[in-house]
């Protein structure tokens, strides 16, 4: 069973299940109550089995440090995108990806999806439940900045990469989607095609920096498709779901 969720930092999440935790894109670390660091402090210091997940090799996803954990946590497994072993980022005790790939141990699965930026997305098969983590998988339309035609190969694309991953799931428990408001007023409409087209339970923001009032707006957008919107309102903030 999961136990919780907690936003660290941008498109970073870690989510806590019985036995084991999951951790997708660590960028920077997040603060507790205590002053104390929840991945340094809390999450490393945690006996039981971690999941190192990254998506691609942008920094705002990828701190090289995280390779250094192993050092001091030895139960930990990597899986990443193969676009960061392309970057640059081999290691011996990393598994790589590439679009469609799948790794599997005694507990979860993880299958590796597309983008419509660099490296990938994530979908945990754990317990008869999907979670989802995007990446930069996303409508990055851009269309107050580029002319409409470009705009519709980028929302093509994405829709493409979409419909990919409507085949191999039927409901997905959480996802963890970029809400970007740098994109304009339109910035909601890859959320929203996402959550119309996938049975999303609950959907996490990312990738918004610290606008949380204005992507927050998607709570309304969301429950029109029976998805929970989860409102996030500061670095830290966990979340406990059943």
């Amino acid at each position: 069973m999961m136990k919780t969720i907690t936003y660290i930092f941008h498109s970073c999440y870690m989510i806590e299940f019985d036995g084991f935790s999951v951790l997708f894109d660590y960028y920077r670390d997040a603060q507790r109550e205590d002053g104390s660091c929840w991945v340094k402090d809390y999450l490393l210091n945690k006996e039981e089995d971690l999941y190192v997940l990254c998506s691609h090799s942008h920094s705002d996803h990828f701190n090289p440090e995280i390779l250094n954990w192993k050092q001091r946590k030895e139960n930990i497994t990597y899986v990443f995108s193969d676009e960061l072993l392309q970057s640059g980022a081999a290691s011996a005790s990393v598994h790589f990806l590439a679009k469609e790939e799948v790794f599997a141990d005694h507990r979860l699965k993880i299958k590796a999806f597309g983008s419509t930026d660099v490296g990938g997305s994530f979908l945990i098969t754990y317990n008869n439940r999907q979670y989802f983590h995007a990446g930069d998988l996303n409508n990055w339309h851009w269309n107050e900045e580029v002319d409409k035609s470009e705009s519709l190969v980028y929302e093509n694309n994405y829709l493409c990469e979409l419909e990919l991953l409507a085949e191999k799931t039927d409901r997905l428990q959480i996802a963890m989607f970029p809400l970007d408001p740098r994109l304009g007023k339109d910035f909601m409409r890859g959320a929203e095609q996402f959550v119309s087209r996938i049975n999303t339970a609950y959907l996490f923001p990312m990738h918004f920096g610290e606008q949380y009032e204005e992507v927050n707006r998607f709570g309304e957008i969301a429950k029109q498709y029976g998805c929970n919107y989860m409102p996030v309102t500061q670095l830290g903030q966990m979340f406990t779901l059943e």
